[in-house]
């Protein structure tokens, strides 16, 4: 789902071109907007952004009513997905950091991007989306327990389901095949878990659908930002099963303009006897094989 968000000057108009919504403007920044969106005197969410003329990428939202912002979603790359999660619990000052890429489809951060455009006031909220201020504070803290029980399973996974989310977090890995007798390395960002097996996507009248055709060993590396790596060896076996190229396109819509289930160019690949090494420059390198 493809987001539009405005920018903080965008949003300043908005208000001041709206008797209502001016009088809910508690405070007005250089980078931040806040709401005060039932009357108590006090900011119940704000918007804002890393710098000034920037668009939005920032909710903080007040789920305990007392004043203090204890939900921040950060939105850096656009996507309308929280890339990084701070909540702290009611009357509790222990907080929780959570870090996703671009794999996590809640629908909060979607809403709080409608009302970051919208730059929406109660009376809205009621009309057009049935939700009240409590409604919101609800529905935000549903999802802030889905968001840390998705952590919490990050965290504990193994096997092949540690390497597909380290590969989807990473957002780019870089795939290297053989062409004759000349290495090939470019990057890539296909990623799919199904059926407990490792795909990727690539087009047929790609190079390097032929390099996997004559030479299906392979190896794959990625990295963080928290000096981390992974490397892949596997071969890679196709599947031209419909199924697979739908679940594909249904996890990366972006697809969509270029291929199709049905088409004679989207080829999806498999990893097979596939080995997996993380390694990191203050921890031991763990091996991993599926």
């Amino acid at each position: 789902m493809e987001v539009k968000r405005i920018s903080i000057r965008e949003a300043k108009k908005r208000i001041k071109n709206d008797p209502v919504l001016s009088k809910m403007l508690v405070r007005s920044g250089w980078k931040e907007i806040a709401l005060d969106l039932d009357g108590d005197g006090m900011a119940d969410v704000s918007f804002s952004a890393e710098r000034l003329g920037r668009k939005i990428d920032t909710m903080a939202v007040d789920l305990s009513g007392n004043g203090e912002y204890n939900l921040y979603l950060h939105d850096l790359d656009g996507n309308g997905i929280p890339d990084t999660v701070l909540l702290a619990e009611d009357d509790s000052e222990e907080r929780k950091v959570i870090a996703f890429g671009g794999e996590v489809e809640l629908g909060f951060i979607n809403l709080g991007v409608k009302i970051a455009n919208l730059l929406v006031a109660e009376d809205f909220m009621n009309r057009e989306l049935g939700l009240s201020l409590a409604d919101l504070a609800a529905y935000l803290k549903l999802h802030a327990a889905v968001l840390l029980m998705e952590a919490e399973k990050r965290a504990s996974a193994n096997g092949i389901d540690r390497v597909y989310y380290y590969l989807n977090d990473a957002v780019t890995y870089y795939l290297a095949t053989v062409d004759g007798t000349k290495p090939r390395v470019r990057p890539f960002g296909t990623i799919l878990l199904h059926d407990n097996k490792l795909y990727i996507q690539t087009g047929k009248v790609k190079a390097v659908s032929r390099q996997i055709s004559e030479n299906p060993f392979v190896e794959i590396s990625a990295s963080m930002n928290n000096g981390t790596w992974i490397r892949i060896s596997a071969q890679l076996v196709e599947d031209d099963s419909l199924e697979v190229k739908e679940k594909m396109l249904e996890k990366m819509p972006e697809l969509k303009a270029m291929y199709s289930a049905d088409d004679d160019n989207m080829q999806m690949f498999w990893l097979k006897d596939s080995v997996a090494t993380f390694c990191s420059f203050t921890a031991q390198p763990e091996t991993v094989s599926f």
